[in-house]
């Protein structure tokens, strides 16, 4: 049963990339149209004056499930980040490390004027609660918005601000604290469980490394797809913006939400956050670890953040990033910034550069930046009963991307899963 069938999947993202793949092993063709000119959606890394740029900073946490399920990662000679962060306030820098992956750092995390030595033992205790607590369990809490958790865990408005507020703001995107317990749950378990890193070819090594695993004749690049062909009631193809037409017995559409609601005419979660990143070269590194670097004083700018939420010296978790003799930096501002090129940067280096006295801003070289509008979908309170199933109701039709799992790299690899284990079970396999 299922022999001779051809599955469309539209979109090359990892969600896409999985799902063909899934469906390449189980003997099935596939084959995936996408838009743009390479694999990997968001997760994509480009070569700039002999650097690696990841578009916008990304990290890849070695724990997620499906990151163990999906990928080698030993072929992508991982290069990993120091456990905690570095936290800039009123002038001076403070060390905050897990002292369990480095001790190390135990005394200089514990001694640190920045938290109140309470708030220290309870980011311990919640440490032990999340290693001990299993990922079923975690997405069976109540639900509520990191911030009511973070309060009624007893946390005060001191680790509040100056850590967990600049910390997640960097990878949800939201300075407000409002993304759901349970995604806050997930992401700090996985951080806790295992270590973070980027590929020594940059995070577009990930989407190139399941990309191998397909038939060479089965990613289509620059074929924008316009149209789901229908029948009865039923998904039969795709039209591509060229005219062409491809007949299917299912179409996986693993897109972002926006194309995916056009697509499919289906009412999905759109609302979105964004995200600035730039680079610079420097003469030499701005500091010596390899760890986060959060900037947490509140200034003028909207809501009283920063306008730089995050920096990292890439190159110093990852040489490769800039190559022999050259040192990268990373700055990411929360937002689709509005600024020009120009001030953005100047304003960037006016925020970064007193923190370190010893290095000229006037010397940085700005190399790129990128500017990505759709950086993941909103995570708040209810987002997870609200997210659409794979299964549409529609014949033919199956919904893959992240928008059905979980704004992540993990959420994106399990969409692929789910997609390619229904569209194979309507397939009889």
């Amino acid at each position: 049963m299922g022999e001779g069938k051809k599955v469309v999947v539209v979109g090359g993202g990892l969600s896409g990339l999985c799902c063909a793949r899934t469906l390449q092993r189980a003997g099935v063709e596939a084959h995936i149209y996408e838009a743009s000119d390479g694999v990997g959606g968001r997760v994509r890394t480009d070569i700039i004056a002999n650097c690696r740029l990841d578009r916008g900073f990304q990290v890849l946490f070695t724990a997620y499930p499906a990151v163990q399920q999906e990928l080698d990662l030993k072929e992508l000679n991982l290069q990993y980040f120091d456990a905690g962060a570095v936290v800039y306030w009123r002038g001076a820098a403070y060390g905050l490390g897990d002292p369990f992956k480095q001790p190390g750092q135990l005394v200089e995390s514990m001694v640190s004027p920045l938290i109140k030595i309470t708030d220290k033992l309870r980011l311990l205790r919640l440490r032990q609660d999340l290693r001990r607590v299993t990922l079923r369990e975690i997405e069976e809490y109540p639900d509520m918005s990191m911030e009511d958790y973070l309060r009624e865990y007893g946390f005060s408005d001191k680790l509040i601000n100056r850590f967990i507020r600049p910390f997640f703001a960097g990878i949800f995107l939201d300075y407000g604290l409002a993304t759901s317990v349970r995604m806050f749950g997930f992401v700090w378990k996985m951080i806790v469980d295992g270590r973070t890193a980027v590929p020594e070819k940059g995070m577009g090594a990930i989407p190139r490394q399941i990309e191998k695993g397909l038939t060479p004749d089965s990613i289509h690049l620059n074929s924008p797809v316009t149209e789901l062909l229908r029948k009865d009631g039923c998904v039969t193809g795709i039209r591509l913006e060229s005219g062409e037409t491809v007949e299917a017995d299912a179409v996986v559409v693993a897109t972002d939400a926006g194309v995916a609601a056009r697509l499919t005419g289906m009412d999905l979660p759109t609302d979105h956050r964004s995200v600035t990143c730039l680079y610079f070269l420097v003469p030499k590194p701005i500091n010596s670890n390899k760890s986060l670097l959060l900037f947490a004083e509140p200034n003028a700018h909207a809501e009283g953040q920063p306008l730089v939420n995050n920096a990292t010296m890439i190159s110093n978790v990852a040489p490769s990033y800039a190559g022999k003799g050259k040192y990268l930096l990373s700055v990411t501002v929360l937002g689709n910034s509005t600024l020009p090129d120009t001030e953005l940067a100047r304003r960037a280096k006016g925020e970064i550069a007193p923190h370190f006295p010893r290095s000229d801003p006037d010397a940085w070289e700005l190399i790129k930046i990128y500017r990505i509008p759709w950086a993941q979908f909103r995570q708040p309170t209810g987002i997870f009963e609200r997210l659409p199933a794979t299964e549409t109701g529609t014949p033919g039709l199956f919904l893959g991307g992240e928008i059905t799992a979980s704004s992540s790299l993990n959420g994106a690899l399990v969409s692929g899963q789910r997609a390619a284990a229904a569209v194979l079970t309507s397939l009889g396999r």
